[in-house]
């Protein structure tokens, strides 16, 4: 399969033409400014997206301790229920959304799911019947599906190996501050426009999340890059630049034949790194789950709830900053195992803790950080070595959709199965349960690792075989001109 768009090919390979690729490609300022332009308009696009979804998934926990179960007559399991139709509309979509992005221009695909999106966020502001939040919640995830594995996979068909790593933390990063963000805006509506306009406090967090999806919908519209070949904004020596860029590293940023759905299946069948990554994400964002009981814990053990609340701002904020810090180090040294690995061992070292039960409380509360800085900075580089490590461009947007899919299923059944609150404050079964899985995490990281270096090595073969036949023929050319 060629490396390079139909509309887009690389010159053909005289020496003029090649000094003229190597000025390009070898041109650091050129670089530069074409990685800014990605940064200002895909970076950005993808940051704040990112923050709006995780907002939005947040919400709903804020809005029902904020009104919303009074308002809306909220009684028994209707609540559990509301996350239900949205996850099931989440699983349904993803795949089929990932799909749908090689098909169609980005700028235009994902603008469009954040305009539906907006809509439903803001219609949630008006609901009068629980009835009504269930069918919103199940179409709000059918349009919020196609948005963490798309801009995963857009990143890949811009960016290099060194430039991958600390914008899939940057991206992470902004979700984490989402979620941390939608308190204290509920916290500042309720005590500031609470009742304006006969609007109630809860209400107004949905309005607000609204206006933000429309205008981050309207900015993709605006900004968003395309394939390498129609995207409008790029002039021609930036577009054979962006070209060049992935094809030496192997990877297509452009579709460059015809989507043959028995070819795609049979790829997706034979290839060596799926299954261990979809495994290895799998059970990383299950062990995570030990990071997320932490203001339960402190409220059963005899903090109050304000206390126990405050316990998860420290947490957040070493997280991101460590979450950061590792995508920085991970493009730096241009290694993806050992940011996968080191941090993962930290989180393991947590997790060992928390199933411990250490005391006093202190200790705890460490182990607690351990484990979700640990963990939650792994979750980037894992998914950069996916976009790294998987060339063709229709498995990669089918294999980041089913890494996600199969991590999100896990939260059909991990919350009542690991952590029921009648586990509260030890979660023994919880706890002891994620030390294995970054265990069984940490072997399957090393397998990856293990079947690059093959690969790799098996490469390296073959082009020194291809070399010496190639001077082996000229050789024999030579004797028979003489």
């Amino acid at each position: 399969m060629p490396l390079l768009s139909p509309q887009l090919s690389l010159p053909e390979h005289n020496d003029h033409n090649d000094n003229d690729d190597n000025n390009i490609y070898h041109n650091d300022k050129t670089q530069r400014l074409l990685v800014s332009r990605l940064d200002k308009r895909l970076l950005l696009f993808a940051m704040f997206s990112n923050m709006v979804k995780t907002m939005d998934n947040v919400n709903l926990a804020t809005a029902f301790v904020s009104g919303m179960e009074t308002d809306l007559h909220i009684v028994g399991t209707q609540y559990n229920v509301m996350f239900i139709c949205f996850m099931v509309g989440y699983l349904m979509m993803q795949i089929p959304s990932n799909i749908l992005l090689t098909h169609y221009r980005p700028s235009r695909y994902l603008p469009i799911l954040e305009l539906i999106w907006c809509i439903l966020t803001l219609a949630m502001a008006a609901v009068q019947s629980v009835y009504v939040v269930f069918v919103f919640r199940f179409l709000l995830g059918l349009a919020e599906a196609g948005c963490f594995p798309g801009i995963i996979f857009l990143l890949g068909n811009w960016y290099t190996k060194k430039e991958l790593g600390k914008r899939t933390s940057l991206i992470a990063m902004f979700g984490t501050l989402g979620g941390a963000l939608s308190g204290v805006i509920q916290a500042i509506f309720l005590k500031t426009i609470d009742g304006l306009f006969g609007i109630s406090g809860w209400r107004w967090l949905f309005i607000f999340d609204g206006i933000l999806t429309g205008l981050v919908a309207i900015s993709g519209y605006l900004y968003l890059p395309d394939d390498i070949h129609n995207t409008t904004w790029l002039n021609e020596k930036e577009r054979e630049l962006a070209t060049i860029r992935l094809a030496v590293e192997g990877r297509q940023g452009s579709k460059t034949s015809p989507w043959k759905t028995q070819k795609i299946v049979k790829l997706l069948l034979t290839n060596k790194y799926i299954a261990p990554l979809v495994i290895s994400w799998t059970l990383l964002n299950l062990a995570l789950g030990a990071s997320h009981v932490l203001g339960i814990v402190a409220k059963r053990i005899g903090y109050d709830a304000v206390a126990a609340n405050l316990f998860t701002t420290p947490d957040m904020l070493i997280t991101m900053v460590m979450v950061l810090g590792n995508g920085l180090i991970s493009d730096y040294y241009r290694t993806r195992l050992w940011c996968i690995a080191l941090p993962s061992s930290i989180g393991l070292i947590g997790c060992i803790l928390l199933a411990a039960f250490i005391q006093p409380f202190g200790f705890l509360y460490v182990g607690f950080i351990m484990t979700h800085a640990g963990l939650a900075s792994s979750q980037p580089i894992v998914m950069t070595w996916a976009n790294e490590l998987l060339t063709d461009r229709d498995v990669r947007a089918i294999a980041i959709a089913v890494m996600n899919t199969c991590s999100s299923l896990m939260y059909t059944w991990s919350p009542i199965v690991l952590w029921p609150v009648t586990d509260a404050p030890y979660y023994k079964r919880g706890f002891t349960s994620s030390v294995c899985f970054i265990v069984v995490f940490l072997c399957i990281i090393g397998l990856i690792a293990w079947i690059q270096h093959r690969n790799e090595h098996h490469d390296d073969n073959d082009d020194e075989i291809q070399l010496l036949v190639k001077n082996e023929s000229i050789g024999i050319d030579d004797d028979l001109e003489r």
